[in-house]
């Protein structure tokens, strides 16, 4: 048998002690790095697909924030801001969903998906301003604003979309926009006109008289403002804005309901 000097055992075992040294650290350094790995993109979103037809919406939205946060120049995290707000429309949490919305729109402003996302902001806007209908007492000072909204992104989308199949929907969201923005007008001239401020109720009638003509009580708001010029001590508009009323009348000019 022939054996090793033992100095070529002392070199052969210090180099199996640095390669082993050297392994270790790889090792370690490699798992470091898999741990630092993020997930894909597509994983990401699959994995909230799979959440939401779970019915677990909360881990969705999880799922498609991380992906936004992680991957926020890839398609799949400007589709997820789409996504999220769907997620939160269902859940009737309007706030959410609209900022959602709004970022989907401004990564990808010519994206096919465009009208059903601006269809679904004046929904979203509408279903928010509801809240109104349970609390009539306080309706005059119900919070407009989303139905300003309304008018709004409805002017955008007619002009931009006039072909849409989503405008039969989108203009009858506009008809009861502005109805709602009307009967707020009356109220709060009414409002006006209980607290003996005669200056704005006329300044709330004459807006609602000249900006909401289909309102259904428009001989109702005249007579009222007829009442509220004589009690703020103007006698002679009063007297004109009588002539007119009672000139439209004569010619059948009101709706058979309001003659």
């Amino acid at each position: 048998m022939r054996f090793l000097p033992p100095w070529t055992n002392r070199k052969h075992g210090l180099l199996f002690t640095v390669h082993c040294s050297l392994f270790t650290v790889l090792l370690s350094g490699c798992a470091e790095e898999v741990r630092q790995v993020r997930i894909p993109a597509r994983e990401l979103y699959n994995q909230a697909i799979i959440a939401e037809e779970d019915g677990l919406s909360t881990e969705a939205e999880k799922q498609l924030q991380t992906l936004i946060g992680e991957h926020p120049s890839t398609r799949l995290a400007t589709l997820a801001h789409l996504k999220v707000g769907d997620l939160n429309f269902e859940r009737r949490k309007w706030e959410e969903a609209e900022t959602a919305y709004r970022a989907f729109l401004a990564l990808n402003p010519r994206s096919h998906l465009t009208p059903y996302v601006l269809n679904r902001l004046i929904a979203l806007n509408y279903e928010r301003n509801a809240y109104g209908l349970f609390f009539p007492a306080r309706e005059y000072d119900r919070n407009m604003e989303p139905n300003r909204t309304i008018l709004r992104e409805y002017q955008r989308f007619y002009l931009l979309y006039p072909q849409s199949p989503y405008l039969e929907e989108v203009t009858d969201y506009q008809r009861k926009a502005r109805a709602d923005l009307a009967e707020h007008e009356f109220l709060v001239g009414e409002w006006y006109f209980g607290q003996e401020a005669y200056g704005s109720a006329i300044s709330r009638y004459r807006h609602l008289l000249r900006n909401y003509p289909e309102f259904p009580r428009t001989v109702n708001v005249a007579q009222r403002l007829i009442e509220a010029y004589r009690r703020n001590q103007q006698p002679k508009a009063a007297a004109e804005l009588e002539q007119v009323v009672q000139f439209l009348k004569s010619r059948n000019l009101f709706s058979p309901s309001e003659s």
